[in-house]
Order: C-alpha cells, then structure tokens, then sequence
C-alpha cells in the first residue's frame, strides 16, 4: 500500500513538471527528458511517456499503470520552463524531497505571467521602432511603428481575451497596424514609408519561439509535434500578411 502511495506520488510530480513545461511553450523533447530523469531518478526505469501538444501519456511496462493529461491551452512562458527545469535538477540530484518538489509545482502552476499585460504592450512598442531603424527606416518611421504597435497590439491582446484563436487576434493585430501604418504616411507630413512602419510593427507578433520549437522537435524526430507548430507557426503569419493586406485593401 505504502509502496503504491510513493509510485503514485512520483507520477504525479512527472506529469505535473511535464504538463508545465508543456503549456509554458515547452518543445517536446524537453518535456520526455524531464518527465524521464524524474522517474528514472526514483526507481521507475520502464516507463513510457509520449508527449504531443495537446496531451502527455505515462505508463509503466508490465502494469497496468497509466496516465493521460488533456492540453487544452498553452502560452509561451519560458521563465516557468526554466523554473521547472530548476526543480527538477534539484529532485534529480537529491536536493529537493518528492514532497517539496510537487509544492513547488504546484504554486509554479498557479502563479501568473511574469509581466503584466501593459509591460508587454510597452516593451512592443518599444522594440518596433528599432526593427524600423535596423531595416533601413529614419526616425519617423520609427516614430510611426511605435504608434502603429502600441494601437495593434493593444488591440489584438483584448481580441484574444475575447477570440482565444491565434489566427484571428494575430490578423486582428495587423490589420490595425497596417491601417495606422497607411494613415501615417497619407496624413502626417512627414516622409515616411509605410513599408518600413509595417516591418517594424509586425516584428513583435512574429511566432519565433513557436517557428524555433518546430525545428528542433523535428530535429528530434518527433514529426508530428514538430510539423504541427510548423503549421501552427505558418497560420499566423499568414494571418499576418492577409490583416496587413486588408488594410492597404482599405485604405487604397
């Protein structure tokens, strides 16, 4: 009884580092490799564990013992990635008791982002004038990309509280920046280009980690996870280019 208590336990801490890693933006491997030194660092050693983006299966060999953990929605947090990856190590190498690390996991669950939704919008707005800058634009255009992302992503944040669908709180976003960026250039008189405001304000909505995570579950050999980011990845920039596309639609 005491024995099936403390195998219990293992696998609760396992799925529960696992189900973190995956709905902070986690790529698959790392998630199989941490959910397996855990259990292999106490004494589970035939054990299976698939993970995919939208569920984590774990069982053990010659037992009727299995688990499965539905995804039902994610975001990219990497400073939970990392905290996992600390606790872990930690429970690995004998430093933190299964107790101790299934607390830890718990509250690490339940804690919020790391940034408020305005610190994002600000550290956007910030950046986009720079890209303007760095892909040959002058101060305007940089003036003009901080505008343009300040108004679309503050937009796209409050669609995707509403519309928790990527592709539509990405074209939302666009479709607003690549308005603002048209107006800047007809009604201001400065000589500006809107291409360069589009390039700057587009950067921040730009699914790098997801595009990053792809390639290297693929180089894995985990396909099927790694060739559904890939599309997931492709989709937003599609809607990307089809709100920037609209807009110029409009505006012309």
């Amino acid at each position: 009884m005491e024995e099936s208590k403390e195998l219990n336990h293992i696998i609760d801490v396992a799925m529960l580092a696992g189900t973190i890693l995956l709905q902070s933006g986690s790529e698959i491997h790392r998630v199989e490799d941490t959910m397996l030194r855990i259990a292999h660092a106490k004494g589970i050693l035939d054990c299976n564990i698939l993970a995919m983006p939208a569920a984590i299966f774990f069982s053990i060999e010659n037992t009727n013992i299995s688990r499965m953990k539905r995804i039902t929605h994610s975001s990219y947090n990497i400073e939970r990635v990392c905290h996992v990856n600390q606790i872990s190590r930690k429970l690995v190498a004998g430093s933190l008791s299964l107790e101790e690390a299934l607390e830890a996991l718990t509250q690490l669950k339940t804690s919020g982002f790391p940034y408020t939704k305005r610190q994002t919008i600000l550290a956007a707005t910030f950046c986009a004038p720079f890209f303007s800058i760095m892909f040959g634009g002058h101060f305007y255009d940089a003036l003009g990309a901080a505008l343009a992302t300040f108004f679309g992503f503050t937009f796209s944040l409050y669609v995707d509280k509403l519309i928790r669908i990527p592709f539509v709180t990405s074209f939302a976003g666009a479709l607003v920046f690549g308005l603002l960026a048209q107006l800047w250039v007809q009604l201001t008189p400065f000589h500006s280009s809107a291409d360069l405001i589009i390039a700057g304000a587009v950067m921040p909505f730009v699914p790098g980690i997801a595009l990053t995570n792809a390639v290297r579950d693929i180089m894995t050999n985990h396909i099927n996870s790694g060739m559904s980011k890939l599309f997931e990845s492709l989709l937003i920039t599609l809607a990307l280019g089809a709100g920037t596309s609209v807009a110029l639609i409009l505006v012309n």
